[in-house]
């Protein structure tokens, strides 16, 4: 880079994710590249080989490169080297305090030798070939490793987009020091990096973004009945998710049992499909149901396109899990729709809902709680339709894709002035 700095429209932002599947973060990914000024910026995208190639990815007529860095796997040792690794001895040298020590700082060089430098001479080859200005890592800090040190190492101002919790090492705590900035989709993200000692530059909360003209069709209240053979004055409390037992659809169910005697017209559709680390889990659900007598008032939908729709037709959402979300966008998603939420009073869903405004907000794993908080919302039409209007003007306000994209260019800019003026101190 010149001194004088990139000029407006040839800033090229590396935008890298090496998740290897279409999942939240890519989604995210995708949204910001389509509404990304191009008058003002250059993207270019590096991402694994099953993402890169996504019709998605590809209609964005950006530069994209592939590289499998191995995420998702774990990293494969030798037989011996296993054997070693499982044996009695191993494990006692874990347990010890200087001889566990010492093992983890081997296991943390094998990962930076073995995943970490390959990843992160790759990237700093694009970096340098492609004349990048700014990186931009689209994942938890863990996984940003190889874009962070390669942007470090090619001297590239870079931002990295935390948006689960992860646990930290030692070096991950040291290498948060190096972006130029720490965006998270939630206070709830930052505050747990903080508890595990990182400590960004600068740090900003940019909350994920939805598209909210899906949001804006008429509700087909009656369509949606007929197909789940509900009757037509049926009212609906909506669970959306991967069917995982942490997402708490066990004690959502407990609590429709204590809903229902006094409002029979309640319905509830449970939306998603299991997770793989959760099979036979939707049986344990139906034979709950079962045993508390409302089966006949529960319908599981599966894996579903037409979310919007479905949210649409419905009276309220439910979304109380068991632990900890890092954000939960089918909260933002049920505001959209113009439905009261009831949602947990821990992770970030108390940063997307507003408590008594738009929704009301109760203890994880508390049926009696949940349920009168769905009772209070069915029993108060006026206050239930209060909350969905708040809601949906406060999905409009705080999480379109042209609120975030914002948010990044201002960013950005900031981050590139202070690039060129340092270069310029340099010069």
């Amino acid at each position: 880079m010149t001194g004088a700095g990139p000029s407006a429209g040839s800033r090229r932002i590396l935008y890298v994710d090496f998740a290897p599947s279409l999942g939240g973060s890519i989604r995210s990914l995708l949204q910001v590249l389509e509404h990304l000024p191009r008058e003002r910026y250059r993207p270019l995208a590096l991402l694994a080989p099953g993402v890169a190639s996504l019709p998605e990815m590809r209609a964005l007529d950006i530069p994209i490169f592939a590289y499998d860095a191995g995420q998702g796997r774990a990293i494969r040792y030798s037989p011996a080297a296993e054997q070693v690794r499982a044996s009695r001895t191993a494990d006692w040298v874990r347990r010890q305090a200087i001889l566990g020590a010492a093992w983890r700082q081997l296991s943390l060089a094998n990962r930076l030798w073995r995943r970490t430098r390959p990843a992160m001479l790759h990237t700093a080859g694009i970096i340098s070939a492609q004349d990048v200005h700014l990186v931009h890592m689209n994942d938890a800090l863990p996984l940003a490793e190889p874009g962070v040190l390669a942007a470090w190492v090619r001297r590239r101002p870079s931002v990295v987009t935390v948006r689960s919790f992860a646990p930290l090492d030692s070096f991950h705590r040291l290498i948060s020091r190096l972006p130029a900035a720490g965006v998270f989709t939630s206070a709830a993200i930052r505050d747990d990096l903080h508890r595990q000692g990182a400590s960004f530059r600068r740090e900003e909360v940019i909350f994920n973004a939805i598209d909210l003209q899906e949001y804006e069709a008429m509700p087909d209240r009656q369509g949606v009945r007929a197909e789940f053979g509900l009757p037509p004055d049926a009212r609906i409390a909506c669970v959306v998710g991967r069917l995982m037992r942490r997402k708490g659809i066990d004690v959502f169910i407990q609590a429709l049992a204590r809903v229902i005697p006094d409002h029979p017209d309640l319905y509830a559709l449970v939306v998603g499909e299991e997770e793989i680390t959760d099979i036979g889990l939707q049986a344990e659900l139906q034979d709950l149901a079962r045993r508390l007598g409302v089966a006949e008032h529960v319908r599981f939908c599966g894996l579903r396109r037409d979310v919007p729709r479905l949210l649409l037709a419905s009276d309220l959402l439910s979304f109380v899990p068991t632990l900890a979300e890092p954000f939960g966008r089918v909260v933002v998603e049920a505001m959209a729709a113009g439905l009261p939420v009831v949602g947990a009073r821990s992770g970030a869903i108390p940063d997307i809902m507003v408590e008594g405004v738009t929704g009301l907000l109760v203890p994880p794993a508390d049926a009696e709680a949940q349920a009168r908080a769905m009772g209070r919302i069915l029993a108060d039409a006026e206050m239930a339709a209060k909350m969905g209007a708040a809601g949906r003007a406060r999905a409009r306000a705080m999480f379109s894709i042209e609120h975030q994209v914002e948010r990044l260019v201002v960013l950005y800019d900031a981050i590139l002035a202070r690039s060129a003026e340092r270069g310029r101190s340099a010069s």
